[in-house]
């Protein structure tokens, strides 16, 4: 690869490193009331409560149309009561699913629903009606009140759907309400018996989203309005409608992180200038290149040679203990500063030589190093020893 196309990949590469550093990190305001996500208006906080406040019991998804999860309950035994829960903006459910709820509550379930708006067919079914107040341009804190309890919630809405509540009539158990700017009480939470059940219907979904939950004053609201619900297991309609096995697809939860999107971006950029760039690489000759020489070895062949030339027996027993010993922690990887039985067996068992001849190798050895000697009848030796070492 030239220079030129290895200046231009730096380059690339630099330049699309500054755009994704650059982006501004600008927080997601979208209310998609998402159990799973951490947005400040998704509910995932609220969802990992249901533990705590329903005793650990068994809490489950609906991932498929009320009326799809319904007929895998209808097999069940009809004496597992549950209650039902959907928090979202809008609450879209089918007629033919809502008729299978209210069928499910008929028989003495309980169903929590917040939504900023209900289809008419239920207002209709359920006998209530909800109105919608213009979006008011000033964002200013509104207060929710329970009726029963002194529990009350301050919070600054961050949604521009305005504000809806419930028509004042007789046919419904007023549970909680909220104050306009006139002081006239919207009704914003009341309990709707059907059949053995009830309905509680709430209109202020938005108090039950994560950013809420963190940043509002006196949450007690939220427990104490959940607590209407008996201590039953919970079904738990998702806002969101996502199949339970796509779901946990590794690439969705790579594409709904930032930092794990765009580090999968710069992942195939880089693939794709790779190929781009080697797709007509040609492999280069490669020059002959001559052996290494040995230059330990001639250096202790000459090294001997002066010793030996001025008798020096002695010098030259030392020297050559000193290579042999280098040999054995070179090429058996054996520490060599401790000559006892453990290292016998080990160097027996590592070059496979009988261990008798290692232990008479070794003794010479250990002998040799404690004595000097100035003829050359031990040199002769030692070094006969350490040749049939190493032929055999």
């Amino acid at each position: 690869m030239s220079k030129k196309t290895i200046y231009i990949l730096i380059g690339l590469l630099i330049v699309f490193v500054l755009l994704f550093t650059n982006r501004s990190k600008k927080v997601n305001w979208n209310a998609t009331f998402n159990e799973q996500e951490t947005k400040p208006l998704d509910t995932k906080i609220f969802f990992e409560q249901l533990d705590f406040w329903f005793k650990e019991k068994s809490t489950r998804k609906i991932y498929t149309t009320f009326y799809e999860y319904d007929q895998h309950l209808r097999i069940q035994e009809k004496d597992t009561l549950k209650n039902y829960i959907s928090v979202s903006g809008r609450y879209n459910i089918d007629e033919t699913s809502f008729h299978a709820l209210l069928q499910y509550v008929d028989y003495g379930n309980k169903a929590f629903i917040s939504a900023y708006n209900i289809p008419h067919f239920i207002q209709d079914t359920l006998k209530f009606q909800m109105i919608y107040e213009s979006v008011e341009l000033k964002q200013k804190e509104r207060i929710l009140k329970l009726n029963n309890t002194k529990d009350s919630i301050k919070y600054l809405p961050k949604l521009p759907y305005g504000a809806s509540y419930i028509k004042d009539t007789l046919l419904t158990k007023k549970l909680g309400y909220w104050k306009n700017e006139a002081k006239e009480t919207r009704v914003n939470f009341v309990a709707i018996p059907y059949g053995e059940g009830v309905f509680y219907i709430h209109t202020s979904p938005e108090v039950f989203t994560n950013y809420q939950m963190l940043e509002a004053v006196n949450t007690n609201y939220i427990s104490t309005a959940i607590s209407y619900l008996p201590q039953i297991p919970v079904i738990f309609d998702k806002a969101i409608k996502i199949s339970e096995y796509t779901d946990q697809s590794p690439l969705r939860y790579i594409m709904s992180k930032e930092a794990l999107k765009w580090s999968w971006y710069l992942m195939l950029f880089g693939i794709a200038l790779f190929m781009l760039f080697n797709a007509k690489r040609r492999q280069r000759i490669i020059p002959t290149m001559d052996p290494l020489k040995n230059s330990t070895t001639e250096f202790v062949q000459t090294v001997s040679t002066l010793h030996y030339d001025a008798e020096d027996y002695n010098g030259i027993i030392q020297k050559s203990i000193l290579h042999f010993l280098e040999h054995i922690r070179s090429n058996y990887h054996l520490s060599t500063e401790k000559l006892n039985g453990d290292f016998i067996k080990k160097m027996a068992l590592k070059t496979g030589k009988p261990q008798e001849d290692v232990q008479r190798l070794i003794s010479l050895i250990i002998k040799m190093k404690s004595h000097k000697f100035r003829t050359k009848e031990p040199l002769i030796k030692l070094n006969k020893e350490i040749e049939d070492f190493y032929k055999k």
